[in-house]
């Protein structure tokens, strides 16, 4: 079986900014990609966001990437897109969704050019899909770009907080070989959901995995601190087959105590136990 490659979320290899807990780290995202292979990591999933300026959309920006990238080992198979939880791709005006897919469809450009064929959007906290009409509008407005990201081969995974069935019915309804699942561990186990459940409805959908773990409508703690049951989780995971990637995304410790790249590290091997446990 094909062991999953443990990756980590850009920005947590980097001192937190003010009270941000996920933001694009503009003055240290160089030095993340030699720290994340002291740590073993082989993947970091990239962050775009509404803060400026992100490398990720210029030639010069690009050409930095592709050079690190190579240098460490280190490979870029996804972004999480945040900059959609704040500029929606549904519940806006007309023109305001123009411009929203215009951004989409430049990420996506960017993307092909650094061979990342993963967006991840997610429609959680204030973006969360509330209401059919939500669901609605982001169907409609996802065919506007199906054609592109078909013809491209680019996918586009969809993280949402709702419930398994819910879920599956969206992605019947978006019907788009190109539109995928982002699962989250932590958002889950927060939300109460049966992680045996979800990923027996789901898996198909499913391409991309964040490891992370929160108390019950809570917020995120450290992995193995809150009430993600990461024993049926890794094996629900090597049940499916799924052999994506695995992005920690798993909440910072307190500077008195560990710095970011040593929190990273406790984290690389606390997946890495679980993945050597089941992927076997």
């Amino acid at each position: 079986m094909t062991k999953p490659k443990i990756g980590i979320m850009q920005g947590r290899l980097s001192e937190q900014y003010g009270n941000q807990i996920q933001i694009f780290p503009k003055n240290s995202w160089q030095s993340e990609f030699e720290k994340a292979k002291k740590c073993r990591f082989k993947v970091i999933e990239w962050i775009f966001d509404t803060s400026c300026p992100n490398p990720i959309l210029t030639n010069e920006g690009r050409s930095q990437i592709k050079k690190l990238s190579k240098n460490n080992g280190i490979n870029i198979n996804s972004i999480c897109a945040d900059y959609f939880m704040v500029r929606k791709l549904f519940s806006e005006t007309t023109e305001n969704i123009e411009r929203n897919t215009k951004k989409l469809i430049e990420l996506i450009d960017c993307s092909l050019n650094l061979n990342i064929s993963l967006i991840e959007i997610p429609f959680v906290d204030s973006s969360s899909l509330k209401t059919d009409q939500n669901k609605m509008e982001l169907v409609k407005n996802l065919e506007k770009i199906s054609e592109y990201i078909e013809k491209n081969n680019i996918f586009i995974n969809l993280e949402t907080d709702l419930n398994p069935i819910a879920f599956k019915i969206l992605m019947e309804n978006i019907n788009h070989p190109n539109i995928k699942i982002n699962y989250d561990s932590g958002n889950s186990a927060s939300l109460q959901f049966n992680v045996k459940e979800e990923l027996t409805i789901l898996n198909k959908w499913i391409q991309n995995v964040h490891v992370k773990d929160r108390k019950i409508n809570d917020a995120t703690v450290p992995l193995g601190t809150g009430d993600t049951n990461f024993e049926e989780f890794f094996s629900m995971l090597a049940k499916i087959q799924y052999s994506g990637d695995l992005i920690i995304q798993g909440a910072r410790q307190p500077k008195s105590k560990f710095s970011p790249a040593d929190t990273c590290q406790i984290y690389y091997k606390f997946v890495k136990q679980y993945v050597d446990k089941y992927y076997i």
